[in-house]
């Protein structure tokens, strides 16, 4: 398997970042996390909206806080982008926190996509409303490789339907046009920092 240049970059930074996690706090603080209860440390954060299957404001950076408070220093999006987005730091990071890989990999995605200008908002809706394609061999849902070769209708149609199920306070004022779902797949292919693309 032959990995270009971006790609290579892409691992680099991401296996950076995974061995910063890892070395920046003592060993006696992360054996301390380890030790706690795990009711303790996550019941309050897994009863929160964060970790629920739908949409909330400000997801990403909450989800940043969350890691932050556990000793894993991300600052922004797209530092959050190139942990995540290698399946190794998800790993570890799920093992760590007790935490399913799973939602990892979707803040990870919701970083990808608002690479391009995308609202957290609309991120999200995207996001859950492709839940049923999920790839069962690599997790992922939607991202900008995905988005690149989506169908403008279908995804509007899945968008609709998704939302028609769900009540949420925040849908009242949400409204989305076929036009803004391909200026996204205009976008996504004329993205070039593709992280989850596929490896030749």
């Amino acid at each position: 398997m032959r990995l270009d240049t971006t790609q290579k970059l892409i691992l680099l930074v991401s296996t950076i970042l995974l061995i910063i996690c890892i070395s920046i706090s003592p060993n006696s603080s992360i054996e301390k996390v380890k030790a706690v209860p795990t009711q303790s440390v996550l019941v309050h954060n897994l009863d929160s909206l964060l970790f629920q299957k739908r949409v909330i404001p400000n997801r990403l950076s909450h989800f940043i806080s969350f890691l932050n408070q556990n000793l894993i220093p991300i600052h922004n999006n797209f530092e959050l982008l190139l942990l995540l987005s290698n399946p190794i730091a998800r790993h570890r990071l799920s093992q760590q926190l007790q935490l399913d890989d799973e939602i990892f990999l979707f803040h990870a995605e919701l970083a990808d996509l608002m690479q391009i200008g995308m609202s957290e908002l609309d991120a999200q809706i995207l996001l859950f409303s492709q839940r049923n394609y999920q790839n069962p061999f690599t997790g992922t849902t939607m991202n900008l490789q995905i988005l690149a070769d989506a169908n403008a209708e279908r995804l509007l149609d899945d968008i609709g339907g998704w939302m028609a199920g769900n009540e949420n306070p925040i849908f009242q004022q949400y409204s989305l046009s076929i036009e803004e779902i391909e200026s996204w797949i205009s976008q996504a292919n004329a993205f070039p920092f593709k992280i989850f693309a596929e490896k030749p």
